[in-house]
């Protein structure tokens, strides 16, 4: 397999986290200002929308697309490293619990990936995947 390393993963990650917090920004904006909620109310709401866009675009998309749109624009694809396939519902939800776990320590478990033989991240380890340098069709 041809491993994504770590400068094409993170500025993948960082055009994926562009998008999905400019998409969360807007919900949040337009939600809070339209019902004229309380601090409190704002920030019920934005965990909410926070942690649904999260599974919608770490989860739900590359379910779908077989990546993030940040990945596929590196092309870069997301499999299970045993196989190479893609991986499963539950084993994407498992990476974005490791995305959590990995920036935690002041972001040690991307960090992992400049240093793997297989270039992982710690997420990568929680949820047995790879990112791969892959052509898409």
């Amino acid at each position: 397999m041809n491993y994504a390393g770590f400068w094409v993963r993170a500025i993948a990650h960082l055009v994926d986290f562009l998008i999905w917090n400019g998409v969360e920004f807007a919900l949040e904006w337009g939600i809070t200002k339209v019902l004229g909620l309380s601090a409190m109310g704002e920030q019920v709401v934005g965990v909410v929308l926070s942690l649904c866009i999260a599974f919608l675009y770490y989860v739900e998309i590359p379910l779908r697309f077989g990546t993030t749109p940040g990945k596929r624009i590196f092309g870069i694809r997301v499999v299970r490293i045993e196989t190479g396939e893609p991986p499963a519902r539950r084993i994407l939800l498992l990476r974005l619990v490791g995305y959590v776990i990995s920036y935690l320590p002041l972001g040690c478990g991307f960090l992992m990936v400049m240093f793997h033989p297989r270039k992982l991240g710690l997420h990568d380890l929680v949820a047995g995947t790879a990112s791969i340098r892959k052509e898409f069709n």
